[in-house]
């Protein structure tokens, strides 16, 4: 009898055993959840590394473009100055100088032009002329102020010939006003007679200038001109037709 007790026993341990077991279901619920949010957020820490990485890279890019297109303090204070003088868009002038000497103040090209904005000494001297200075000498266009002085009025009687038409100015400085009057008249080069678009002229020094300065106001123009209120979310790498604001109100 002792014996069949303890059989009876033994049956009856291993059933109140599996009453504390939980259900193979539960078990196997509880496994995929933790998995799912083990993958959630793995997923949310690669979403998170990802999104660094692209803010990152954006500030990155954002200040090349910044170290690209410097703008010294004194000499902004002069493109400003002569720029609303002359009735001219200072990113412009900016985008101008850049192109033209780096900000540098004792650049000289190998055709003879100086300063900041690169004047020929023929034409420094007729706008000397123009402006009735006394005592005129080309070694004054080492000088800043007076190389802006003069290239911002330059700057404005190109834009009073070529309608404030950036990009007509552009080439105008660089190449001539008389190379681009023929362009103008050329039917190929220009449907209206008034208006250029870069993509029609031939790849050339010219063609690559204008392109850069139109590029590079669209650029000055945002980082340093655009009113506070209005800088919010404005991107520093302009499309083409965005850098074509008006030089002046002809």
């Amino acid at each position: 009898p002792p014996r069949d007790a303890a059989s009876r026993k033994r049956p009856q341990g291993k059933v109140k055993a599996d009453a504390h077991r939980m259900p193979t279901w539960l078990t196997i619920t509880i496994c995929v959840c933790i998995l799912l949010c083990g993958a959630l957020l793995a997923g949310e820490c690669l979403m998170r590394a990802y999104l660094t990485q692209r803010q990152n890279e954006r500030e990155a890019a954002y200040q090349r473009v910044v170290d690209a297109h410097p703008l010294p303090s004194d000499i902004r204070t002069l493109i400003e100055q002569y720029a609303a003088e002359n009735k001219l868009q200072p990113a412009f002038v900016a985008s101008i100088v850049l192109n033209e000497s780096s900000y540098r103040t004792d650049a000289e090209s190998g055709v003879g032009a100086r300063g900041l904005m690169q004047l020929m000494p023929e034409t420094a001297q007729w706008i000397a002329g123009k402006l009735k200075l006394e005592n005129y000498s080309f070694a004054m266009m080492y000088d800043a102020e007076t190389n802006i002085r003069f290239g911002t009025w330059y700057l404005n009687y190109l834009a009073g010939l070529f309608q404030g038409d950036p990009t007509l100015v552009a080439c105008a400085y660089h190449a001539g006003q008389g190379e681009v009057r023929g362009w103008l008249s050329d039917p190929g080069l220009s449907e209206d007679g008034v208006t250029l678009k870069l993509e029609n002229l031939a790849d050339g020094p010219t063609k690559s200038y204008a392109g850069r300065v139109t590029r590079d106001y669209g650029i000055y123009q945002a980082l340093y001109f655009t009113p506070p209120a209005q800088s919010a979310g404005v991107d520093p790498l302009p499309d083409a037709d965005s850098a074509l604001l008006p030089l002046a109100s002809r």
